[in-house]
Parts: structure tokens; sequence; C-alpha cells
């Protein structure tokens, strides 16, 4: 997936910005293939490794991690997985978020989000409901996890994802408990076969791409701190680590 990322702060000190991004999105139980397909076409250019995934079961393939992680945690298995991240370059790898949508009987009935902030700490949300269509439609999340010392804990996500055959679109909104908005943020792009993606366009359009995430966040973060925002020290994580949506939401 080759696009854009959005993040716009609405909430005391307004803050924009949008970066180019490229995602790979696969069928999860052909994660030996992908592999197989990066080290052929990439070299150790671009990579990626089961073990920056799903904290549980690090020795496990992928493809059956995750079989046993939605098991395990929701009693939950699905017709087919396909995974949204960022993968390695130059052996590098950091992820805001990974998405993992299920579907079932061609529908998309539920996304596990898997967030990750800059300590080196992971949470996961669950979206779900059953026998229903999640494409297009609005889920919300109380948030729980720490991800940036410039907002509070306090308030929730709402979610909508829509993947077609071609192009992925995802928005994340964060909002006060009064439901006003704090943060609008989406990430969207269009889908190309791997086969047909060279390194150096990547390069040229994208440069190191993975660090840059981590050097993004540090320099919006040094803007917000030049604005005067509130900054909040980082909270112990929370007891639980995976938060349930809490409905499901047309809109």
């Amino acid at each position: 997936m080759r696009g854009q990322v959005y993040h716009s702060r609405s909430e005391t000190a307004k803050n924009s910005f949008k970066y180019p991004i490229f995602n790979l999105y696969y069928p999860v139980p052909q994660t030996a293939k992908l592999q197989a397909l990066l080290q052929k076409k990439f070299k150790s250019l671009l990579s990626f490794k089961d073990a920056d995934y799903l904290t549980e079961n690090s020795q496990v393939p992928l493809a059956e991690k995750c079989q046993i992680f939605l098991k395990t945690h929701f009693n939950y298995q699905a017709d087919h997985v396909f995974l949204q991240t960022i993968p390695r370059m130059f052996g590098y790898a950091f992820n805001p978020v990974n998405f993992w949508y299920c579907y079932r009987q061609e529908k998309l009935e539920a996304v596990l989000c898997e967030v990750n902030n800059t300590f080196g700490e992971t949470h996961y949300y669950w979206l779900y409901q059953q026998g229903e269509d999640l494409n297009n439609k609005w889920l919300k999340a109380e948030k729980k996890f720490h991800v940036s010392p410039f907002f509070a804990i306090e308030g929730e996500y709402r979610f909508r994802f829509r993947p077609t055959k071609n192009h992925l679109h995802v928005d994340i909104h964060f909002l006060n408990n009064d439901g006003s908005l704090k943060l609008n943020t989406w990430v969207q792009g269009e889908l190309t076969a791997l086969e047909e993606v060279s390194f150096t366009g990547l390069m040229l359009r994208y440069g190191w791409m993975t660090p840059l995430v981590v050097f993004r966040i540090h320099y919006q973060a040094v803007k917000l701190l030049v604005k005067k925002v509130q900054f909040f020290k980082k909270p112990n994580p929370p007891e639980k680590e995976i938060t349930h949506g809490t409905s499901f939401m047309g809109r």
C-alpha cells in the first residue's frame, strides 16, 4: 500500500501533518511466502519477522501464532485474516499500529488493532460485532493505553475501516468523554502487487521510512512543547493488555 498518513490535533494547540507512507497488506497464512519473496526481491533491505508481532508465543510461526491469539483471547476463529503493517527496512522496525482484518463469510467481522508506543509497550483493541460487516462502519473503544504524552488517557477512540480490492483507508478519531474531537488521524493508499514494486522507487518516495516514523514522532513532540501543550507523564500500563470495543455505530 503506497499512500499517506495524516494527523490533525484540534485541542489546546492546533497541529497537523501529513506524510507519505507504505504498508504491507497480505493474507496471514501466506507469511512464509511473503518472507521468501522479500528475501528474493529485496535481500535484507526489506524484511519481515514473525517475532515483531503478537507478543506471545514468540517462537511460533506467525500464521499459527495469530490463530492461537484469536482463539485464546476471544474464542474466535476467522475464515481469513489480513495484516496491514510496516515492514522492516535495513533490519529496523517500528509500527505505531498494526491492523489485523478478520473475515468470516466474506464479511469484515473483526479488527484487532495492535498498538505500540515508543516505550516498548504493546496494547490491543479488539473490535468485533458477531455477524456484522464492519466495512465502512464506525466502532468505538475506551482509550486505555498511553501513546502520546500530549494527551491524557481519558477519552475514547472511534475507528472506521474501508478495505477494498485496490485501496485501504483507516480512520481513527480520539474524542473527549463529552464527544468533542481531540485528534483526527487517517492512513490511506493504493494497493499494488509487491512484485511490481522496486526498492529504488520506495527509497526515492519514502526514504528510510521506519526510523523516520520515530523521528517524526519526536519532531512533532518538539513542536507541541514549543507551543506549550500540556505534558502528561507516562502512567503505568493498563492491567489488561486487551481492550474490547464497546459498541457498533452507524454514521
